[in-house]
């Protein structure tokens, strides 16, 4: 629950108030790395619940959606209290580099729970020591990066404490279309280990993976999933008025799996995330410079498409679609009665 005061280093926002500022990491040659935080603390008791977004700080639908949300929030309308990081990676958001740091060549979201080395681990470990876990609940708001085009989903890291997997259950049905993904240790699904939500819930916060959006774009209907997203999620824990919506039948990942070319060329692509493909349908088709066609790209598998490379150039071994690979997700009692068909 919210406490009178909620305090991250020299931000501090007392009950019924905002605050604003930036938490100091560390610096390079040409100044302070810092990253920024919002505090709306509500006027009413509730849960503390996180946002972060810009972890790869070219996911730009994320960064809109907490903006845009954050400049709405008002502590008279909010029970709890909502700590929100539009953007993890002012270095990645101030360069336009995707993926990885230009800092250390770090990838935030596979270092987790980071540590006291490079700027990147000191940034993960401030980010999860430092803001996360003034948390009950927390979600990591991702899109696909610069050539990479992503169907919307949520995924969650299962514990095997029974309520609180419930719970991030009930959080990433909520915030999704239609696509789930509750990820066990070993197997293929997101959310990994090294993630920043997975390091969260070994703590015991109860955080999800958040994805809509990609490709270096700002879509409104990609914010939107964001933005109502996060609402449902609110209204679901009573911190903001309404109640949440669960749009229809929705369905669980059980696997995925990338398909790539073999050989180099020009690709012609001829599938759009989200489109069903049979196994062993074409993809694409691949052709030299000469323009005589050199491969046919077929996926193994029936199933949807989730990622799709907007690379055309391509050489032996590049991504060209993945596909999830999914089942009915089944009741869930904690959300049915949201359910909207």
């Amino acid at each position: 629950m919210s406490q009178a005061t909620i305090a991250i280093r020299n931000i501090r926002a007392e009950q019924g108030h905002v605050s604003r500022g930036f938490l100091d990491i560390g610096e390079t040659a040409a100044g302070p790395i810092q990253v920024p935080v919002i505090i709306v603390n509500g006027k009413s008791d509730g849960p503390v619940l996180c946002f972060t977004s810009g972890v790869h700080a070219t996911e730009y639908a994320p960064i809109e959606a907490v903006m845009r949300l954050m400049s709405e929030l008002t502590p008279g309308a909010l029970n709890g209290a909502v700590i929100a990081v539009p953007v993890v990676n002012m270095a990645m958001f101030t360069n336009r580099c995707g993926f990885v740091s230009p800092i250390d060549g770090l990838n935030l979201n596979k270092i987790a729970p980071g540590g006291d080395g490079s700027i990147s681990e000191i940034l993960v470990r401030v980010l999860l020591d430092e803001v996360i876990a003034k948390a009950q609940y927390h979600v990591d708001l991702h899109a696909g990066d610069f050539g990479e085009m992503l169907l919307p989903f949520a995924g969650y890291s299962l514990t095997g404490h029974a309520e609180m997997d419930r719970e991030g259950e009930a959080l990433t049905r909520l915030f999704t279309p239609a696509l789930i993904s509750l990820a066990r240790e070993g197997d293929t699904l997101p959310p990994f280990p090294g993630s920043i939500v997975h390091a969260a819930t070994r703590r015991g916060i109860v955080a999800i993976l958040a994805e809509s959006g990609g490709n270096g774009t700002l879509e409104e209907a990609h914010v939107r999933v964001h933005v109502d997203g996060l609402r449902n999620i609110m209204r679901y824990l009573k911190m903001i008025e309404g109640d949440p919506v669960v749009g229809g039948p929705q369905i669980r990942a059980t696997d995925r799996a990338i398909t790539r070319a073999k050989r180099a060329g020009l690709l012609r692509l001829n599938v759009k995330i989200g489109d069903a493909v049979a196994a062993g349908q074409a993809v694409g088709e691949i052709c030299d410079v000469f323009g005589q066609t050199v491969e046919t790209v077929r996926v193994a598998r029936a199933g949807i498409a989730g990622l799709v490379w907007s690379h055309k150039a391509v050489s032996s071994g590049d991504p060209v679609v993945r596909c999830w690979y999914t089942e009915p997700a089944g009741p869930f009692p904690t959300t049915d009665n949201f359910t909207r068909c």
